[in-house]
């Protein structure tokens, strides 16, 4: 089991800034919660990184549907 520093959790996510990291751990309930190793440093782990980052890639992939859910305009 490998605890990723937030260094590594920027470059794995494609080299975004502390600031971003910080804004996603704030609004995407579903991002992995830290670890926190002492009163100073935290880190995730990196399974749980990895899995947050496949559930995005599948929601990515997967297909719209064909049925629309807004109401029919009027002309």
């Amino acid at each position: 089991m490998q605890i990723l520093r937030r260094k590594a959790v920027c470059e794995k996510l494609g080299g975004i800034n502390d600031v971003t990291l910080w804004r996603i751990t704030r609004d995407d309930q579903s991002f992995p919660a830290a670890v926190h190793i002492n009163r100073r440093i935290v880190g995730w782990f990196e399974h749980e990184i990895d899995a947050w980052l496949e559930q995005r890639a599948a929601c990515r992939a997967a297909p719209l549907s064909t049925t629309s859910t807004l109401p029919p305009t009027s002309k």
